[in-house]
């Protein structure tokens, strides 16, 4: 028995793969690492998501506390009789007076609040009986600067007798340097009468919120912010989010605990108060920034491993990969229309046999390109030859009729015009070596085949044409506008309504839109949709219902694609528009200046 030698390139490539796999120990290697690292990533993902909420329960407890602080700090109004007293006034004999008070009043909030130990206050304001008294560290705008912001911000404010905070976004407060900050609104009591001397608030510098939160926020990576429910963001470690909607936070699982996403750790707390939520998120990558010896002691193994592979793949890349490679370079080049690709791969592995299966594939592809193209290109001449045949002789039937009619009137030069028009159509008809044509030759076309019809229906029928592009610089397809213009004669008239064709051509963008309208009978909704799906179906020479508008949008897609093709609209008793859109098409680049024409109405 003869054994005939077999190199490695011989081998299948199960084979291949087989000892490849013996040769490599990767994968037990890889999955003992990786489930060591996940216990080590789930360790740290436990214990950040049982501390952090309690951090973040501190916090918020420690944020409603300072605010009840400053609500408890404007109770030291109520200890200056002099300015209780100005509060209660509701009008004023001078101004000066008013004045007086104002100064007595502001001053009093200076130096109490402004001046004070609390370096958070930005500003008070306190709104009593249409007036306006107000301290602030810093120049404001927009909020309580006219009688009108007096009105929304202070008695009309339905506080119910509570103190409450205003968020950035619900007043119309703006400080000179864009400070974001938080409104406490109290309302002012008079404590012998318990009639109301207005409402006092207080803006707040959110320095305070960030005082309580730095402790949590160590890493550099983390974020913090501090939202409502509905997740406008009023405080943010990062600067730029203040006054943003955190648009997730309807996808959170839980607004008290912590949970986590695909590369992110979340915490949240939910204030018990004013159901403001703390909120703070870490990385994952950023937990695990700090190696220990179990991570370390994987990975040099699996670097040890992984050397031991690349060495073996590096031999395999020969043997396998290479040949590979050239093969997907060549289905590149068939994938972008090249076929002329040769594959010279002998061996008897599954890489051969694929060369020889690609290099036969190609081709009987190119087989089938050539046939399928030399089908199609017969099939678009034959198309357009019998389109032509078809639509020049719609009308002679009538015409003829009417050249007899005229000749029994005795009527010469009526039939002379009518005779010279037809024998200028019929030169048109029968030169077929154009495929497109100067705009200005069809547009004498359609004007012959108008006029010869205006003779027949005399009074019934009038027409207009308006160019408004270069009629010879401009072409199109031939025979595009009659079998339109025919259909509008033959179901357009209405008994004793004159039928009105209008033709508009202009430019739109880099289209060219062939406007053709009439005043005839047009037609109803069920009709309209029935050519509108008829226009959307192959092209089919042989459908006699509606053959011109049919062959007409056959040809716009044969010649131009479906990105210009036929539309039409129409109402019944109110007339037809039929649009046909086509780009600009000349000999040469199309000029700049043609598109700052106008338009048709």
């Amino acid at each position: 028995m003869i054994f005939k030698k077999r190199s490695f390139h011989d081998y299948r490539l199960q084979t291949k793969l087989f000892i490849t796999y013996i040769a490599i120990t990767v994968v037990p290697i890889a999955l003992l690492g990786f489930l060591a690292y996940s216990q080590y990533i789930s360790s740290i993902e436990r214990q950040v998501g049982t501390y952090i909420p309690r951090l973040l329960e501190q916090a918020n407890g420690n944020i409603e506390r300072q605010i009840s602080e400053f609500f408890q700090m404007s109770e030291q109004i109520y200890n200056a009789p002099v300015i209780i007293e100005i509060l209660r006034k509701d009008a004023y004999q001078t101004v000066s007076a008013m004045r007086q008070d104002e100064f007595i009043v502001n001053s009093y909030l200076s130096s109490t609040f402004i001046h004070g130990s609390q370096q958070d206050i930005l500003g008070v304001f306190i709104s009593s009986n249409n007036r306006l008294f107000s301290s602030t560290k810093t120049d404001y705008f927009s909020g309580f600067s006219t009688r009108e912001a007096v009105g929304l911000y202070g008695q009309n404010l339905d506080l119910r007798g509570q103190e409450t905070v205003l968020l950035p976004n619900e007043t119309s407060l703006q400080f000179e340097d864009r400070r974001p900050f938080v409104l406490i609104a109290k309302p002012l009591v008079d404590v012998e009468n318990r009639l109301s001397l207005g409402t006092m608030f207080v803006a707040l510098d959110l320095s305070f919120i960030e005082r309580i939160v730095r402790p949590i926020d160590k890493q550099e990576e983390a974020e913090i912010w501090l939202m409502t429910k509905e997740g406008y963001m009023l405080y943010h470690t990062n600067a730029e989010q203040i006054g943003r909607s955190d648009k997730e936070i309807e996808s959170y699982p839980t607004l008290k605990g912590s949970f986590r996403t695909k590369n992110m750790l979340f915490g949240t707390d939910l204030s018990s108060r004013h159901e403001w939520i703390l909120t703070h998120r870490i990385p994952l990558g950023s937990l695990t920034a700090e190696t220990n010896f179990v991570r370390n002691i994987t990975i040099l193994l699996f670097v040890i491993v992984t050397v031991i592979a690349l060495i073996i793949a590096g031999f395999l890349a020969w043997g396998v990969a290479k040949p590979l490679q050239h093969l997907t370079e060549q289905m590149k080049r068939v994938e972008k229309g090249d076929f002329n690709v040769e594959l010279n791969r002998r061996s008897k592995d599954e890489v051969g046999m694929l060369s020889e299966s690609f290099q036969t594939m190609i081709k009987e592809i190119q087989g089938l390109i050539r046939e399928k193209y030399e089908i199609e290109l017969k099939q678009k001449e034959a198309e357009m030859y019998a389109l032509q045949s078809q639509i020049n002789p719609h009308f002679m039937y009538n015409t003829l009729e009417t050249i007899a009619m005229t000749v029994e009137e005795d009527d010469k030069n009526t039939v002379v015009d009518i005779v010279t028009i037809l024998g200028r159509m019929l030169r048109y008809s029968l030169s077929n070596k154009e495929q497109l044509v100067a705009i200005r030759q069809e547009l004498q076309h359609i004007r012959d085949y108008l006029t010869i019809q205006s003779y027949r229906f005399e009074d019934e029928l009038a027409f207009s044409i308006d160019v408004q592009v270069n009629p010879d610089k401009e072409y199109i397809p031939k025979f595009i506008l009659q079998p339109l213009v025919e259909n509008a004669l033959e179901h357009a008239f209405v008994p004793g309504q004159p039928l009105v064709v209008t033709i508009c051509i202009s430019y739109a963008g880099d289209e060219i839109h062939m406007k053709i309208e009439d005043n005839g009978a047009g037609m109803s909704k069920i009709k309209l949709l029935e050519i509108r799906q008829l226009l959307t179906l192959e092209t089919d020479l042989n459908r006699d219902h509606h053959f011109g508008m049919v062959n007409v949008n056959g040809r716009l897609v044969l010649h131009y694609g479906e990105a210009y093709t036929l539309q039409i609209a129409s109402e019944k008793s109110a007339g037809t528009k039929m649009l046909v859109r086509v780009p600009v098409n000349r000999e040469g680049k199309r000029d700049g200046g043609s598109t700052n024409s106008r338009h048709c109405g």
